[in-house]
């Protein structure tokens, strides 16, 4: 008696749905952030980068050229922008900017972005700029020293208005007054041993003192 054997044809394999550029690009930049808040800047590698974004290498570079392009667009670029806002910098003097709702919002979005990528910055901050050197460097360094010109000109433009000689350097004040902005979230366990205040409480008197410091003519100034 001939046996007869039955096959059913093999499924045909899923074809994986085709990504939006928009999602790859976020998953990217999502996969980059947590390696660098992980590993480090420098024990981050775009290969693992690809990997946990669930993409080729290839096409992790045809949208970024370099780790230094995605660490630009992680950290550098919005910090760049928060910093812009926050130390006034614009091009041309209109009077400095002393709106209390608007510096509050200012350092309350600064400080969640610095508490977001904490462990990389702080691993930055120890190891130095040079860990993240390319052909990028110069320019981010250059975009820091405009920030600092154009405010300390602000500031001092500010107190001449009023007609006051500025008390202080305002080129040193104003790089003191982001480090202690800096300072406040990155070394917070250093500061605040007993426990970190409410971010409301933190982010206004920051501001006061800011404000109080770089363009107070007198102790009740707001």
């Amino acid at each position: 008696m001939a046996v007869i054997t039955l096959t059913t044809p093999s499924a045909k394999p899923r074809r994986r749905r085709r990504r939006p550029q928009e999602e790859i690009i976020d998953r990217i930049l999502a996969a980059a952030q947590r390696q660098f808040n992980e590993l480090g800047y420098a024990a981050t590698t775009t290969k693992e980068i690809a990997k946990q974004a669930d993409v080729s290498e290839t096409l992790l570079y045809r949208h970024f050229k370099s780790k230094a392009g995605l660490f630009d667009q992680i950290v550098f670029d919005p910090f760049d922008l928060l910093a812009t806002q926050l130390l006034n910098v614009r091009d041309g003097y209109q009077g400095w900017d002393l709106d209390p709702a608007r510096g509050r919002a200012l350092l309350a979005q600064m400080i969640e972005f610095l508490e977001h990528n904490r462990k990389l910055l702080c691993d930055l901050a120890v190891k130095g700029l040079a860990e993240t050197a390319d052909e990028q460097t110069e320019r981010r360094l250059e975009g820091m020293r405009r920030h600092y010109r154009i405010a300390a000109h602000q500031i001092k433009t500010f107190h001449e208005l009023k007609g006051q000689t500025c008390p202080f350097d305002p080129d040193i004040a104003v790089r003191l007054a982001l480090g202690m902005l800096l300072a406040s979230t990155l070394f917070n366990e250093w500061l605040f041993p007993d426990g970190m205040p409410e971010r409301e409480k933190l982010v206004e008197n920051i501001r006061l003192m800011m404000v109080r410091a770089l363009a107070s003519s007198g102790p009740n100034s707001d």
